[in-house]
């Protein structure tokens, strides 16, 4: 990260709370709400779905917002996150900057490729979205996964115990509530996590030599914050999403992140 970047980074993170973001979570808050109460198996199924593509959007819009700009939160608010999550906040952090500093290497916790009989071979869609629980299980053996720029990973890492515990007491609590609340929260935790996993093939398939990927579609990009913006975002880490602008040397995609690995993808400056 340059100079100019960390500077623009001190300065973003003295900025208010991205409350405009917040809409995500949430709205994914409300969706998991209205599922516990509705007696239909399968309206209560539906609503979980879409709780957790709002996850989706949580992850890839407000917390990954949150996970650039503040390093300093509160204990009681890295827990929050982390309940909102279904998995610890601090623990996305270390996860996601390790992805800026490795971008889809095999060292990238998050990569789309994967080694087998010393040859590396690429992550079917179906394969990396529904098997992400298992690629986060995989033990992390490096002691410093990202660039030092980016923070202290020791000091990062002492913070996800609480979060853990947190989240273990959310899980007893609402099984003494009831199975279906229990079953409900893993299951927005699953889904919301499978479709950041589908969200982030696309905006890294594994294809060789293929840059990181834009959809600078302005409708888009004014309802999801400059979320398709991921080109720019890989180059200036160090921007806020509202200071990001499409540039004219990105690669562009025409389909939207979530979507683009089930169709073909097609490359263009249009």
């Amino acid at each position: 990260m340059s100079t100019e970047d960390n500077n623009h980074q001190e300065q973003i993170t003295r900025l208010v709370f991205p409350w405009k973001l917040s809409i995500f979570p949430v709205l994914e808050l409300i969706f998991f709400i209205s599922a516990l109460w509705v007696s239909s198996s399968f309206l209560s199924l539906l609503l979980i779905v879409i709780a957790g593509i709002l996850l989706s959007f949580s992850i890839h819009i407000f917390f990954h917002e949150c996970v650039h700009f503040r390093d300093e939160y509160s204990t009681s608010i890295h827990i929050l996150y982390s309940l909102l999550l279904g998995l610890p906040f601090d623990g996305y952090r270390i996860h996601h900057f390790n992805h800026h500093t490795h971008s889809n290497s095999l060292k990238d916790f998050s990569t789309t490729w994967y080694v087998t009989n010393n040859e590396k071979k690429p992550f079917s869609a179906c394969r990396y979205t529904f098997g992400w629980l298992r690629q986060l299980t995989i033990a992390v053996s490096e002691p410093e996964p990202f660039d030092k720029t980016m923070g202290n990973v020791t000091q990062i890492k002492s913070r996800i115990g609480p979060q853990k515990i947190a989240i273990i007491i959310l899980y007893m609590a609402l099984a003494l509530i009831s199975i279906k609340a229990f079953l409900l929260y893993f299951a927005l935790t699953y889904f919301g996590w499978a479709f950041s996993a589908l969200h982030n093939y696309g905006q890294h398939p594994p294809n060789e030599n293929e840059p990181v990927c834009t959809y600078a579609n302005k409708t888009y990009n004014c309802f999801f914050f400059n979320n398709g913006l991921h080109w720019e975002h890989h180059q200036k880490p160090g921007l806020s999403w509202k200071q990001l602008t499409a540039d004219d040397n990105s690669t562009r995609i025409n389909y939207p992140h979530l979507i683009n690995p089930c169709m073909e993808t097609i490359m263009d400056k249009t």
